[in-house]
């Protein structure tokens, strides 16, 4: 996680902030932080659907060369959710699953055959990471397996 110290001058009686990278949480960067990706492939909002925290819209991360996701993030009842819900990323980048200790175990699996995500079986734990480099473009949709069904999904696009 990415944490950025909100920086204040008081000129004359107005106090003004620099805060590039800040939220309300305390500072943690959040996916609000990020330009906006709207050009979620309909096979991933189809597969959100059910997914409480996703609002049809993603994170723009083609910028980056590393990109982290919580795990058990509050979302679908409980602290059961992937945040960012959908992150678009350019081929080469690595995503890295951090999971912050909350909503019972977690894991990250893509749906069914289990490729080419799978962090192993569940794990509570708030220490606990999972990387992927993505090399090849497309819609790479992942799961929490024990909370499928409350919806704790996610989606990377490799654009």
């Amino acid at each position: 996680m990415i944490r950025r110290r909100a920086v204040l001058t008081t000129i004359g009686g107005l106090t003004v902030g620099s805060l590039a990278g800040c939220s309300s949480d305390g500072g943690e960067t959040t996916e609000n932080d990020y330009p906006e990706y709207t050009d979620v492939p309909q096979s991933a909002e189809e597969y959100l659907s059910s997914t409480s925290n996703f609002d049809g819209t993603g994170v723009d991360r083609t910028d980056a060369e590393e990109v982290s996701v919580t795990v058990g993030a509050r979302g679908n009842g409980s602290y059961w959710a992937f945040d960012p819900a959908v992150v678009a990323i350019s081929p080469g980048t690595t995503v890295v699953w951090e999971w912050s200790g909350r909503g019972s175990a977690h894991n990250v699996a893509s749906p069914g055959d289990r490729e080419p995500l799978y962090s192993g079986p569940a794990v509570t734990s708030d220490n606990e990471t999972y990387a992927y480099t993505f090399e090849s473009s497309g819609t790479y949709r992942y799961v929490c397996e024990p909370h499928e069904i409350q919806g704790m999904k996610g989606a990377i696009v490799v654009v």
